[in-house]
């Protein structure tokens, strides 16, 4: 097959661009595997002040994008897609507290590339199906992904460390929070312990918050994956609409950014207006939020290039192979070994060595 042909096959309009389709899943890969990485050491608390924080960035960097494009008509659908995407964020530093970075990455977006393949090449949700050129490759592609997902659901990863700044979001929690945490540690001030935990009850518990992590971590990738669909139906069923993926980008911050502030004003009121905040995470939630807008709105312009049968296996896949390159280089919480049930043993990558970044 020429060059040209698949060329046509991917882009069969004339203004469509391989190249730019393939630099935008570049681009939204390395960003989707490094939002996380701004707010990674420190205490994120439930994680909903840290998804609030986002969704201010986000929306400021989305209306910039509306302006640039001359102000597009609003369509109010698209904000649908953002609600999703917000309702599988929440849960994002949950997933990251038991399972770490990478690993909730990796599995999070398994099912994110199931969803918005199933999406794309059968029509589901009122979308025009777009199957791809060549259904035996899509569907081996498919099957190393369910594939991947299982081998990753059975990475153990390094517990996540003790947060240096966590004195400072001890500072955001009540009084009788406090003192009951400081009631809970006084045996421990100068005593010696005596007696230990059964280790089976430890690993019972640990195994509980690993399944309810990649329980969550499957959950969001469904709604991930799905965060699309409103845009691309109002492409096809609306009369007018444009056919570029920019012109929605605002409309779609503006449903997260709605989304995240319920989210937030509900879990006010369920603490009784004494939420858990970490002063210290403000910058690094912004900065997070800038991140992911750059990476979204990246894979806006590979799905109008691509289209998202192609563009969705890339770009839900390699974020986490980003995502994994921190978590072993970094911030160490996945270990590399040759042989060996664990890295104390001694034939171990030079990895098990390295020290962790400060």
């Amino acid at each position: 097959m020429s060059a040209e042909e698949v060329v046509t096959l991917v882009a069969p309009a004339a203004e469509k661009s391989v190249i730019t389709g393939l630099i935008a899943c570049g681009v939204a890969s390395v960003f989707f595997g490094s939002m996380f990485v701004p707010i990674k050491r420190f205490d994120a608390g439930d994680g909903l002040y840290v998804q609030w924080l986002m969704s201010i960035a986000i929306l400021v960097i989305s209306f910039c994008t509306w302006l640039w494009e001359g102000l597009p008509q609003f369509y109010p659908l698209a904000m649908l897609g953002g609600m999703l995407w917000c309702l599988g964020n929440a849960t994002a530093v949950p997933i990251i507290r038991r399972l770490g970075m990478a690993l909730g990455i990796l599995i999070w977006n398994t099912t994110n590339c199931l969803s918005g393949w199933a999406g794309g090449n059968f029509g589901l949700f009122g979308m025009k199906a777009r199957p791809a050129a060549n259904p035996l490759l899509n569907y081996v592609g498919l099957a190393c992904v369910i594939v991947g997902g299982v081998l990753f659901s059975q990475v153990k990863g390094n517990a996540p460390a003790e947060p240096e700044n966590k004195d400072v979001a001890l500072e955001s929690m009540g009084n009788a929070e406090r003192d009951k945490l400081s009631s809970d540690d006084a045996p421990l001030k100068g005593a010696t312990l005596t007696e230990t935990a059964p280790a089976n009850e430890d690993s019972q518990s640990a195994n509980k918050d690993r399944l309810i992590g990649i329980a969550l971590a499957l959950v969001a990738g469904c709604l991930y994956g799905s965060t699309f669909v409103p845009v691309i139906y109002v492409q096809d069923n609306v009369e007018g609409a444009p056919s570029r993926g920019l012109p929605y980008v605002f409309a779609h911050s503006m449903g997260i950014f709605l989304t995240s502030n319920l989210l937030f004003v509900g879990y006010c009121i369920i603490k009784k207006n004494n939420p858990l905040i970490n002063n210290q995470i403000s910058l690094p939630a912004l900065c997070a939020g800038c991140i992911w807008i750059v990476a979204q709105t990246s894979f806006f312009i590979a799905n109008e290039n691509l289209s998202q049968t192609v563009s969705f296996p890339i770009i839900t896949m390699l974020p986490g192979c980003v995502a994994s390159v921190w978590s072993i280089f970094v911030f160490r919480e996945i270990r590399v070994c040759i042989f060996g049930k664990n890295c104390n043993q001694r034939i171990c990558t030079k990895h098990c060595d390295m020290p962790s970044m400060k």
